[in-house]
């Protein structure tokens, strides 16, 4: 891979960097929301939802628009816009205000990750994507390691919202490099065909592989999310792990790995086939997802070896994922597809969580029931994603 692609790919990274940790910090944060304003289960996962439901009206708004110009341009407005949602989630000083924050963050923040996959469609060749992606996944990595245990950190040592603070700082940051270091991208305009919203949509969707492909992002995010959530409740809670020190080094050591085995992974798809490498992956993520909501602990080191593995099982199967599914749309439509992708992606997993919610009963001492339940319906939802994995069929390049 070229130097200058390598460059393009960890500016995107950073991108993907921020907008996970806005994601994910809020999910930890929750005891420390419960304690402020006495939020339950059911509303707590509203609250994970806004921000979905927010990236599904975005992709409605931009569906016909974003491959009407520049990919830099778009990323750039959209990126300015998650940045202010960022700021306005730590100004919120009420629960419905929250949700309102998350609602407008995920109106920017949903629409983002498929720019970057349009971008990274557009400057990698095919044989190369899984690399690339594997690259990308390293702001997950990064976001768990550094992120959210710093997010963690800064909340338990100042107040619940500095994270969305610092993180919106952290943001313009990211945004001038955006301005300076990402080129131009409009090799798709050649091929653009002006259309209504109604006429995209039936292009995007009248292909039979592109369907399966977005079922495919449908059924993987609710096999690894259902359980997210409540993860930090049911350790503090349940088994009785301290919050200031556990709950960060779970993210610290599960990202810590993750950086490691993401490229690794992806190189590996590239080599012997996705298929393979997903089933693999997925064969191995039983184990985190049925062990973490029955473990019965109080032996850290066990606690962390279920959830790194499931950082590494259940999480890597995102590459792979995404690398087949952004390999099924011509660059002329590949953005317009990539933000139903992405809509649906950020849809699943907020219907995990807004369902999550709505199961999990959390009585007076605070403790989680129903909680394995959820993990049942992860690995159900995994043997779905199985099945349907080899329905789509990347385009020959």
């Amino acid at each position: 891979m070229k130097r200058a692609d390598v460059v393009l790919l960890l500016i995107l990274a950073f991108v993907q960097f921020t907008g996970i940790v806005d994601f994910m910090v809020l999910m930890p944060l929750k005891p420390k929301l419960t304690e402020l304003w006495g939020i339950t289960p059911s509303q707590f996962g509203i609250a994970v939802f806004a921000y979905g439901f927010g990236a599904f009206i975005s992709s409605l708004i931009c569906v016909n628009k974003v491959d009407r110009f520049d990919r830099k341009k778009v990323l750039v407005v959209i990126y300015a816009g998650f940045t202010l949602g960022t700021f306005f989630c730590g100004f919120a000083t009420s629960y419905y205000m929250l949700v309102l924050a998350r609602f407008i963050t995920g109106l920017f923040g949903g629409v983002s990750g498929s720019i970057i996959q349009s971008i990274v469609g557009d400057a990698i060749p095919a044989q190369k994507r899984g690399q690339a992606m594997g690259i990308l996944m390293m702001g997950f990595a990064l976001a768990s390691i550094v992120g959210v245990p710093g997010g963690l950190y800064l909340a338990g040592h100042n107040h619940w919202y500095t994270p969305f603070i610092i993180l919106g700082f952290l943001c313009v940051v990211v945004f001038v490099g955006i301005l300076f270091v990402v080129p131009s991208f409009t090799a798709h305009l050649a091929t653009y065909k002006q259309q209504t919203f109604v006429g995209v949509m039936r292009s995007v969707l009248e292909d039979k592989n592109r369907r399966w492909a977005l079922l495919l992002t449908a059924l993987i995010m609710p096999s690894h999310f259902f359980i997210i959530p409540f993860l930090t409740d049911y350790f503090t809670s349940n088994l009785q792990f301290d919050y200031s020190s556990t709950v960060p080094l779970v993210y610290i050591v599960g990202g810590a790995i993750t950086a490691f085995t993401s490229p690794t992974i992806g190189k590996l798809s590239d080599r012997i086939g996705r298929y393979k490498v997903l089933l693999a992956l997925s064969v191995l993520s039983v184990i985190p997802l049925i062990g973490i909501p029955n473990l019965q602990t109080h032996n850290k080191f066990v606690l962390l070896c279920f959830t790194a593995s499931f950082f590494v099982f259940s999480g890597s199967r995102m590459i792979i994922a995404m690398a087949h599914t952004t390999s099924t749309a011509q660059p002329h439509i590949r953005g317009a597809f990539l933000i139903i992708n992405s809509s649906v992606q950020q849809f699943g997993t907020s219907i995990a969580s807004l369902i999550g919610g709505f199961i999990v009963i959390q009585s007076s001492d605070h403790n989680l029931h129903n909680y394995p339940y959820l993990g049942y319906l992860a690995v159900f939802f995994s043997i779905l994603v199985v099945l349907v994995f080899n329905k789509v069929k990347p385009l020959k390049v």
